[in-house]
């Protein structure tokens, strides 16, 4: 089971403040050096998420793999993203490794600069000018980047998402990705049997500060 715990930024508007006495020191200092507001609140809301959320998280815990991915000593695989008005938390304790993604759906002129940058060609053909499976296939990548926590130049060096299905370096991963309230969400996970249907349990969290 894929738990996705999300939470909306419309919903702790208001209580910055309550979310910084509640922040550890090193979440607090690393929210205050953002500017802006919202900025402010997706760092807040991440500390949250995995405070209240993650099972076993302690702030002491938290360690940097010598692959750059974030992860809790003893603890279940997790992985954070946010964009737009989302912030979510993924979390499973069914595979080693998991990449979450999401992301508002933008007009098509926004993704064309960048996506010849990022995509395989086949990747590129497939998206043609429709805007949701060019926001589909971006979080697909950011997934499966944060899944396989690996340094890469470019997105372009990974292998297509196109399927629900991706072999890399000897080892499956399973993918899937779905619309909701405006934004296009994805998650990536490491699987030895990809086979197995991926069970999501989605989760809207609500801030009680």
């Amino acid at each position: 089971m894929i738990s996705i715990y999300t939470m909306k930024l419309s919903g702790i508007r208001g209580k910055e403040a309550a979310l910084l006495l509640s922040a550890s020191p090193r979440r607090r200092e690393k929210a205050q050096r953002f500017l802006r507001e919202d900025d402010r609140l997706r760092c807040l809301a991440a500390g949250y998420l995995m405070q209240h959320c993650l099972s076993g998280y302690a702030e002491d815990r938290l360690r940097t793999g010598r692959d750059g991915k974030l992860f809790l000593t003893g603890g279940p695989a997790f992985s954070l993203s946010h964009g737009g008005e989302y912030v979510i938390l993924g979390v499973t304790d069914e595979a080693p490794s998991i990449g979450v993604d999401v992301e508002p759906i933008r007009e098509m002129a926004w993704y064309q600069p960048i996506l010849p940058r990022f995509l395989t060609v086949e990747e590129q053909n497939a998206v043609g000018f429709d805007a949701e499976k060019a926001v589909r296939v971006w979080t697909r990548k950011e997934s499966f980047y944060k899944c396989v926590g690996e340094g890469f130049s470019d997105f372009s060096e990974l292998p297509s998402v196109l399927n629900e299905v991706v072999f890399w370096n000897g080892s499956a991963y399973q993918l899937k990705s779905w619309r909701d309230d405006g934004h296009m969400f994805s998650v990536a996970l490491q699987r030895e049997d990809a086979a197995q249907p991926v069970e999501i349990s989605l989760i809207p969290c609500v801030c009680l500060l």
